[in-house]
C-alpha cells in the first residue's frame, strides 16, 4: 500500500525591518518622493519615478528604491505599491550598477511578496524574472532578500511552477550552500516551498539540492536547521527521492535533528523519517 505523506510550506514570517535613511539627496528628488502617495498616485509621479529609476545616476536610484523599500515594510502598502506601478519602478533598480541600488531593490521586492494578492500580481508581472536575476548578483544582502522574496512568492501553487520555468531552482540550490547563514536560510525556505510541487521535489533532486541541504544540517543555526528539517520532509515524499535521502546518510542526518530540542525542526525531522518508513 502506498503511503504518501503530506507536504508542507509556510509563508517567511520573518519581521521586515525598515531600512535606515541614506545621505540626504538633491532637494528636488526628496521632495517629489516625500509628496509621492501611492494611494493618489498619478500618471506623472509615475512616469517622474520611473525616469529616476532609469537614469544613470546612483544618488537617485538609491532615494527611490530606498523609499520604496521603506514604504514596502507597512502592510497597508504592499498592494497598492504593486497595483500603482511599483513593479515598473524596481525593474530599472534591480538592473543597477550600484550593489547598493540592488539590495534596496530587493529589500523592496521581499517586503512586497509578503502581501498574498501580490505574490499573483507579482508573479503574473516581471517580479520573478527579476528575482532569479537577483541571485547571481555578487552580494550576500542581495541574495538573502531575493531568495526570501521567492520563498514567500513560493507559497503560491500556481507560483511554484513559474518559479522552475523561470530558472530558479539551479542558483537557490547554489546558494543553500552558501557561506552566509542568512543567505542559506532564505535559500533552503524557498526551496522547501517549492518541493510542494511534485516535479520541482524531483527537480531540486536532480539538481544536486540534496547536497546543500543536508550539509546544512550541521550548522550551528537552528533556524537554518529548522529549514533543512522542513526541506527534507517536502523532498521525501517522492520513491526515488526517499532512496536517495537513504543513501546519502539523510536517516542520520533526520535522526538528530529529531533530537532537536526546536519542536517546530523535531516536528517535521520526524515527519520526514515517517516518509521514509522510519519511526
Amino acid at each position: 500500500m502506498t503511503r504518501t505523506r503530506k507536504k508542507e510550506q509556510a509563508v517567511d514570517d520573518e519581521t521586515h525591518a525598515r531600512l535606515s535613511r541614506g545621505r540626504p539627496e538633491l532637494d528636488v528628488v526628496a521632495l517629489t518622493l516625500s509628496d509621492f502617495d501611492f494611494v493618489s498616485a498619478r500618471d506623472a509621479n509615475l512616469t517622474r519615478l520611473i525616469a529616476y529609476a532609469e537614469c544613470a545616476d546612483a544618488m537617485l536610484q538609491r532615494e527611490v528604491a530606498e523609499k520604496l523599500a521603506n514604504e514596502a515594510v507597512k502592510p497597508e502598502r504592499q498592494l497598492q505599491i504593486v497595483k500603482r506601478g511599483g513593479l515598473k519602478l524596481l525593474m530599472p533598480l534591480t538592473q543597477s550598477r550600484d550593489v547598493d541600488v540592488q539590495r534596496l531593490a530587493a529589500h523592496a521586492l521581499a517586503n512586497l511578496s509578503v502581501n498574498a494578492q501580490n505574490q499573483i500580481i507579482m508573479a503574473e508581472g516581471q517580479g520573478i524574472g527579476m528575482l532569479v536575476d537577483l541571485l547571481s548578483i555578487d552580494s550576500t544582502h542581495v541574495q538573502r532578500q531575493a531568495s526570501k522574496a521567492l520563498a514567500n512568492i513560493g507559497v503560491n501553487t500556481d507560483n511554484k511552477k513559474k518559479i522552475a520555468a523561470a530558472g530558479g531552482i539551479r542558483p537557490l540550490v547554489r546558494l543553500a550552500g552558501s557561506s552566509s547563514v542568512a543567505v542559506a536560510i532564505e535559500a533552503v525556505a524557498a526551496l522547501a516551498n517549492l518541493a510542494v510541487d511534485d516535479a520541482n521535489e524531483v527537480r531540486i533532486t536532480e539538481e544536486g539540492g540534496l547536497i546543500p541541504i543536508l550539509a546544512c544540517a550541521n550548522a550551528s543555526s537552528t533556524d537554518l536547521q529548522s529549514q533543512v528539517a522542513r526541506a527534507l520532509r517536502n523532498l521525501s515524499v517522492n520513491r526515488d527521492n526517499q532512496r536517495i535521502i537513504i543513501s546519502m546518510g539523510g536517516i542520520t542526518t533526520l535522526g538528530k535533528l529529531r533530537n532537536s530540542r526546536n519542536s517546530r525542526t523535531s516536528q517535521q525531522a520526524t515527519r520526514a523519517l515517517a516518509n521514509l518508513g522510519m519511526k
